[in-house]
């Protein structure tokens, strides 16, 4: 799923940034890509960890997705 959400905040962002600020459109396919981890992990993530555990970890995860995403779209835009 990382890689989905890494791949989401690449390919998004980059489609609309002719609509839009490049800021805005990343801000718009995080939260696009937030939404469908929610809905694809979070639930199994419930019955396995508990909220203080989940939270850092999802944090992690989301902000080095974020981080991965700008750096590709970055070194690969023209």
């Amino acid at each position: 799923m990382w890689l989905v959400m890494t791949g989401i905040l690449v390919v998004l962002p980059d489609a609309m940034d002719r609509w839009m600020d490049l800021a805005i459109a990343r801000a718009v396919a995080w939260a696009f890509a937030g939404a469908l981890w929610v809905v694809a992990i979070e639930r199994q993530w419930q019955a396995r960890m508990g909220a203080l555990a989940r939270f850092p970890f999802q944090v992690a995860l989301w902000v080095s997705s974020a981080l991965a995403a700008m750096w590709f779209s970055d070194q690969f835009r023209i």
